[in-house]
């Protein structure tokens, strides 16, 4: 090492472009990078808390005038309806939504605190339960940590939202006060609700980065038959759900059918969450981050790769001198590759330090966070404390740096060592 450093320093002069390239790449990487690592981690990396892969949603239609009038007869076909699913072979149980499916980014927000002291507090989306015969929690299969989720009123957390609020997840038959908040901010205290139960976190929102989740049930909050968007259905172990609504799809608006109610639609959950994304416009956004990322980051990589490559080839001669004095091809690597990789780690730092003022001034990046609250009220994935990111994606940086540098490094002078040594004079 202290021979690799006495190089470098010997060679400073001939070092200064490289070092300039390497840390202005360094610095573009980060703006490069750190929003699609965001985007990619919380689209297809973090796990959405429950198993989407045997869920398939079912949309109920009718041919009634006015079915908010008069909410008995569709009541009524809808029950009909259920107890044909449920007595498929296929069916493990099935929940009515009010929405088309839960990742349509529908839901409210709120901002829960403990009573009389807003100083311990968390931001939340929010979803009521419609739940008629207590299978919601079952049928989206989340797994339950303590309490009762089928109790008739009160609150259901996350774990996340548990530990935030009390540091724990045992908190049943404690209370939370809820207040209403758009996207921006807090607005106004609504009420106390009891805690019925906690649950381990999931994600309301396939790009919504936010863990903290809030369940409620209230008896004033009744059920209508009007309101069902969705009949949500959870296979059984081992059948294929794609397989299950092309069986469905060709019957279903014959058989799943009562009175002026029928299935019009049916499709599995993962690919209703495809199709939301291309139809917002979102899977075209995160193919063009990516495309560009790649298209961006390969030039700045093959600039490095041939920099490095002609700076390695003008050392032919003492490659040459080394050989002669009876240095394997090994340690000539080695010593080349390790003055490579100091020299990437000495100018990476140099462009955190750089980079660390902007980040510091103005944040990481938080994907498409819809939300200006504070990063401590909204979650507590890894991705949104500030050391954490930047340790991650400064690494990430890093090893990329360092594989194109010792690329542009290995191979001309693994070319150069095959050659006789006379020839390198």
């Amino acid at each position: 090492m202290i021979l690799t450093l006495k190089n470098l320093w010997t060679r400073r002069k001939q070092h200064v472009w490289l070092c300039v390239e390497l840390v202005l790449i360094s610095v573009v990487s980060w703006f490069v990078i750190d929003p699609l690592f965001v985007e990619v981690y919380d689209v297809y990396v973090e796990p959405d808390g429950f198993d989407t892969s045997s869920l398939c949603c079912l949309r109920p239609m009718n041919d009634y005038d006015n079915a908010w009038a008069e909410p008995e007869p569709l009541e009524k076909d809808l029950n009909v309806i259920k107890n044909k699913i449920l007595a498929m072979d296929e069916v493990e149980s099935l929940c009515f939504e009010t929405s088309w499916f839960l990742f349509s980014d529908v839901y409210q927000h709120s901002y829960v605190s403990l009573p009389g002291d807003t100083t311990k507090s968390c931001y939340g989306a929010v979803n009521w339960v419609i739940d008629v015969d207590n299978d919601y929690f079952k049928t989206y299969g989340y797994k339950v940590i303590a309490g009762n989720p089928n109790e008739e009123e009160g609150a259901i957390i996350t774990r996340s939202v548990a530990e935030k609020l009390y540091g724990k997840t045992d908190v049943c038959g404690a209370t939370i006060s809820i207040w209403n908040a758009s996207e921006r901010r807090v607005e106004e205290y609504v009420d106390d609700k009891k805690i019925i139960a906690v649950i381990e976190d999931v994600k309301m929102g396939k790009n919504f980065n936010c863990r903290h989740s809030i369940f409620y049930r209230s008896k004033s909050r009744q059920f209508s038959a009007a309101s069902v968007e969705c009949i949500l259905v959870r296979l059984k172990a081992g059948v294929d759900a794609d397989a299950f609504c092309e069986r469905l799809r060709p019957t279903m608006q014959k058989e799943l059918r009562s009175g002026k109610t029928y299935v019009g639609e049916v499709e599995t959950l993962d690919h209703l969450v495809e199709q939301d994304f291309r139809h917002s416009g979102y899977t075209g956004y995160l193919r063009r981050q990516i495309s560009l990322a790649i298209f961006f980051m390969v030039n700045l990589c093959l600039g490095t790769i041939g920099t490095f490559w002609l700076q390695t080839r003008k050392r032919k001669e003492e490659i040459g001198i080394r050989r002669s004095f009876g240095a394997s091809k090994g340690r000539i690597m080695r010593e080349f590759l390790t003055e490579g990789l100091v020299l990437t780690a000495i100018c990476h730092l140099l462009g955190c330090f750089l980079f660390f003022q902007y980040a510091y001034s103005f944040g990481l990046s938080r994907g498409l966070m819809r939300t200006d609250l504070p990063l401590s009220h909204i979650n507590d994935c890894w991705l949104n404390h500030f050391g954490l990111h930047f340790l991650a994606v400064g690494t990430f940086i890093y090893l990329l740096l360092l594989l194109t540098v010792s690329i542009g490094i290995a191979i001309p002078v693994w070319k150069i060592c095959r050659k006789k040594v006379v020839s390198l004079s």
